[in-house]
């Protein structure tokens, strides 16, 4: 909860002013829900069935888990940072630039920060619902059995403030809806295929592995994996831990600075 007040903005004014963004942007979804429900839930829950189910007859185990089991925690991560992404960039965009609502909130006492901190909000419930979805079907299935599944969600909230931040960013910067492709074929995908979302990143060429290190998504994958698998290294995941805030608070200021550069001039 002190993580997530610190990048709202600490006080409570600000966190009051930011959840009233939030709130705005949840009843404009409520409207046109049907669609997006469909894009953030079921398209995970096909990689999980299509993945588990096809490539899981072929692969057995890796590490001892059925290959099922393995991609699980992978899935949660990544279909979590995919809809925080989505929703920070075309979403962020499209009420930034295209319908000029950010400049009609600044007109009011709501500030930048608070504009920036409601987003993020905003992105952070979409990153949930997608991973919770997958967390559900998982443990409804029994491939989540581990007594440390309870904080698999706050690491998917963790995970949705940091892609939503990330993607803010970005957005910061986008002079149109087509430069988010190279955002998602470049960063996106390339995270989606090579932070050990499929298979154990040590299977990886010297090189590449490392440049994985890099890679925000590995750090949650790896963090879920340990807490589905039970094999809870303290110290790995407080340097873990420690790497997904940073990363958190980074994408977040610098949101905040470019953003205002953008809107106010």
């Amino acid at each position: 909860m002190k993580i997530i007040k610190k990048i709202a903005g600490i006080n409570s004014n600000l966190s009051s002013k930011s959840f009233t963004v939030f709130y705005r942007n949840y009843m404009v979804w409520l409207k046109y829900y049907k669609p997006g429900v469909i894009g953030d839930i079921l398209e995970p829950l096909l990689y999980l069935a299509a993945l588990g189910f096809g490539v899981g007859k072929f692969i057995h185990s890796i590490n001892g888990i059925s290959y099922v089991k393995y991609i699980v925690p992978g899935i949660i991560a990544s279909s979590s940072m995919y809809a925080a992404a989505f929703e920070s960039t075309f979403g962020a965009y499209t009420r930034m630039v295209t319908n000029g609502i950010y400049e009609a909130i600044l007109l009011t006492p709501v500030g930048i920060e608070d504009i920036v901190a409601g987003e993020i909000l905003w992105g952070t419930a979409k990153a949930f619902m997608s991973g919770a979805a997958v967390l559900i079907i998982g443990t409804a299935f029994g491939w989540i059995i581990s007594p440390f599944v309870f904080f698999i969600p706050v690491i998917i909230v963790l995970n949705g403030i940091l892609f939503s931040s990330l993607s803010l960013l970005i957005t910061s910067f986008s002079p149109s809806y087509d430069f988010f492709s190279y955002y998602f074929t470049i960063a996106v995908s390339t995270m989606f295929l090579f932070s050990g979302v499929f298979y154990p990143v040590s299977s990886l060429p010297y090189l590449v592995k490392y440049f994985v290190y890099i890679m925000p998504l590995y750090y949650t994958v790896s963090i879920m994996r340990m807490l589905d698998e039970g094999r809870i290294n303290p110290l790995t995941l407080s340097a873990y831990l420690s790497v997904i805030i940073l990363f958190a608070l980074i994408f977040f200021y610098a949101s905040v600075f470019f953003i205002r550069k953008r809107v106010i001039k």
